[in-house]
């Protein structure tokens, strides 16, 4: 078979001096790597700038969007997690929705009173508090297993609606049937954006310690 012809860099006249070979290789090399890192898997510009993103706090979202709602402390709500826990499986609620409400209804303060007379974890009011039959709402089990139930009541009764359901925990599902909806209400549409917020914090925050076990 006969050979092809093809030049080489390192024929011609001066090709054997050190210098031209040592600045050849370097030209080489540095195209080869340029190249690898292109390709290379994880490398893409749009990824690294996703991953950057992710890692803005949750804090610093909420007040971009426009939403403004108290940092929460890792284990402010710890203290009531098997409560929580068990009330969320009882009643088919997300514990991280629960987590969310009890944090925009008291802060986790369990002696917590509104100027309307709501009481408890989950700012029950009295006349609601003994439809659900809870004895004590200033007990952290009795409130919020009757918050939970209520929550999971409201949820039954928009169609799973999230939304809507915490429209009316806040509000009462009368308005919220009076308006078909979201009441035009700032109050109430706020009331349901923090909530949302918190809840987002909590998944996240429950993701977080479940893939560190």
């Amino acid at each position: 078979m006969e050979e092809s012809s093809t030049s080489s860099p390192f024929a011609g006249p001066g090709a054997r001096h050190p210098y031209f070979r040592v600045v050849y290789l370097s030209a080489v090399f540095s195209l080869f790597f340029l190249i690898s890192v292109q390709s290379a898997p994880g490398a893409d510009p749009e990824e690294t700038s996703r991953s950057k993103t992710e890692g803005i706090s949750h804090h610093t979202t909420l007040a971009n969007a426009g939403i403004s709602i108290t940092p929460v402390r890792k284990t402010k709500s710890d203290r009531f997690n098997r409560i929580i826990s068990k009330a969320a499986d009882r009643y088919k609620v997300d514990t991280a929705l629960i987590k969310a409400v009890i944090m925009m209804e008291s802060a986790y303060n369990p002696k917590a009173v509104s100027k309307q007379g709501a009481k408890g974890l989950m700012q029950l009011m009295p006349r609601t508090a003994r439809a659900l039959g809870v004895k004590n709402a200033f007990n952290p089990t009795h409130n919020i297993n009757g918050g939970v139930k209520y929550l999971r009541q409201l949820l039954d009764a928009f169609d799973g609606d999230t939304k809507l359901a915490l429209a009316a925990y806040n509000a009462g599902s009368s308005k919220v049937r009076r308006y078909g909806g979201i009441p035009p209400i700032k109050a109430i549409r706020v009331y349901v954006k923090k909530v949302f917020a918190y809840y987002h914090h909590y998944k996240v925050e429950m993701a977080s310690r479940t893939e560190k076990v």
